[in-house]
């Protein structure tokens, strides 16, 4: 479908839609400069009422599905320049700018989405900033040990040589302690390289038996070059993944899980196209695999209630339009609103059963016409 500007599908909807307005009722005047300022959750909301009050105006339906379009074009061009603006690590800006585009569209999923992974992006930056450093001052920390010692060697009397080595060693033991939580945390997640990193740094710092039962229990896997610029897993794009989640050279790490956590970003993605399109079966069918991936996670256990409740309301509202419909004997159209029905709800039975008699009856309604032409 064609995506129109918002000045010309408002000016199709002026000529072709002026009979909906009514005392009281926003007219396209009013959503007209809705869609020209880019609000589109006044304009949907409106054009989406006007939808339900008109449930046989085609074209309506059609004006309403290109300002769908419209809008989530919107939606993704704002989306683009929060990531960029994110690359750059101008991260409140990125998020205003996510914020400014909820305000005008607040019924977004995929904005909703977007700003969840743009504040959970900025908390992982945040995280690698903070064990660089940490990983940096341990360095600092055993490098500057040969000048403490020969500081004491020079000057036995210096009056504050005492209280410094003290405080230099506390130093030593608070970042070796801040090391060991944070290697028994990536071990969890599997970044074993990471773990035996900072286990090793750990013990160079403060050679505790804590320490050192905890690197007795890591899996073996090969010694991290301490003299590189270690950059963990959990802060690089994951390759050469297969599919049972090892790395090529066969070591279960950190790089599966970043894969999933990735899969399920792309995921967490789809499913708010598809709910902001109206698209529930495809929406359900997303959040399904969401599921299979992490059934814990709380945005998909939270999304996966949204899309339940979405459906029954789905449900209950095509069903009382087919009731309607067949009250008024219009029985095709009748079975074409309880077939999107039953769609998502193929296990109720009364919603078959309907089905189920309109069909007879439309069958019996076509056998008396052909006796009739007799």
């Amino acid at each position: 479908m064609r995506i129109l500007p918002p000045l010309l599908l408002v000016t199709l909807f002026t000529v072709g839609c002026s009979h909906l307005q009514r005392a009281g009722e926003i007219g396209p005047a009013q959503i007209r400069e809705w869609l020209e300022q880019d609000e589109y959750g006044n304009a949907l909301a409106t054009l989406q009422r006007q939808t339900r009050l008109n449930p046989d105006d085609a074209m309506l339906r059609e004006w309403l599905e290109m300002a769908k379009q419209n809008a989530n074009l919107y939606a993704q061009k704002q989306i683009e320049a929060a990531d960029q603006l994110a690359r750059q690590d101008l991260w409140e800006e990125a998020l205003q700018t996510i914020d400014s585009a909820r305000q005008r569209w607040p019924q977004s999923a995929v904005l909703r989405i977007a700003r969840d992974e743009l504040e959970t992006r900025r908390q992982r930056r945040i995280d690698q900033l903070q064990l660089e450093l940490l990983l940096h001052e341990g360095r600092s920390l055993l490098e500057s040990a040969r000048q403490h010692r020969e500081l004491e060697q020079v000057n036995p009397g210096y009056l504050f040589l005492d209280w410094n080595l003290r405080k230099y060693q506390a130093r030593r033991q608070a970042v070796a302690r801040r090391l060991l939580e944070l290697a028994r945390e990536v071990q969890k997640e599997g970044d074993l390289r990471l773990a035996q990193h900072c286990l090793i740094m750990a013990q160079r710092l403060d050679d505790t038996p804590e320490v050192r039962q905890a690197l007795h229990r890591l899996p073996p896997i090969e010694r991290v070059d301490e003299s590189e610029e270690f950059r963990p897993l959990r802060y690089r794009s994951p390759a050469n993944v297969t599919e049972q989640g090892q790395s090529a050279d066969g070591e279960q790490s950190a790089t599966f899980t970043l894969a999933r956590q990735q899969r399920l970003a792309s995921l967490l993605s789809k499913y708010a196209r598809a709910q902001d399109h109206g698209d529930l079966l495809e929406a359900r069918r997303i959040m399904q695999q969401m599921v299979e991936i992490d059934p814990s996670h709380p945005r998909v256990r939270e999304l996966r209630q949204e899309n339940e409740r979405l459906i029954r309301s789905f449900v209950e509202q095509n069903t009382a339009r087919g009731d309607e419909l067949y009250s008024q004997e219009r029985i095709e159209e009748a079975i074409g609103v309880w077939q999107r029905a039953l769609r998502l709800a193929p296990s109720d039975k009364e919603l078959q059963n309907k089905l189920d008699r309109a069909r007879t009856a439309l069958q019996t309604l076509h056998e008396l016409k052909q006796q009739n032409r007799r």
